[in-house]
């Protein structure tokens, strides 16, 4: 269930870095600290981005679904980060330059899932009601509670 791939703490909506390397670093680090990635997850989500570019640009919101290969997830995830600027990333699809601020982390164990998950995932963003809330929470239970709510199956 998408809904359990959430957890409290692995939201962070005041991240402030200036670019995407240095996101893939921290959020990187956090997820090796909390148990939920390996150590290779860093290098893996880099050269995956560079290969595979995951960001999405939705009518009211742009992105970002970066992810790796599942041999670097020890248990199922998705980590929120919302970093205080957009930052400069590269579209899913064309490689084409866009910007984001928002980052969807998908830690997928079990890679059968994974085109299940990104359906659900740009259903809920071409959703205007679910997109209006997400851009405006403030606080990491607010936003849990949404994105919990709105994944339930």
């Amino acid at each position: 269930m998408i809904s359990e791939m959430f957890k409290e703490d692995l939201i962070d909506l005041d991240v402030i870095v200036s670019d995407e390397a240095q996101l893939f670093d921290l959020i990187g680090m956090r997820v090796i600290e909390k148990g939920v990635a390996e150590l290779g997850y860093i290098a893996g989500l880099e050269k995956r981005e560079l290969s595979y570019p995951t960001g999405l640009q939705f009518p009211e919101v742009s992105v970002a679904f970066p992810h790796v290969d599942s041999k670097y997830i020890k248990e199922p995830f998705i980590y929120i980060a919302r970093n205080s600027g957009v930052l400069d990333i590269r579209q899913m699809g064309d490689a084409a330059e866009m910007s984001a601020r928002d980052f969807l982390f998908l830690g997928i164990k079990d890679g059968s899932k994974q085109s299940q998950l990104l359906a659900n995932m740009m259903a809920a963003f071409q959703d205007s009601g679910f997109v209006n809330k997400f851009k405006n929470v403030t606080t990491k239970e607010e936003m849990y509670d949404l994105v919990v709510s709105r994944f339930e199956e």
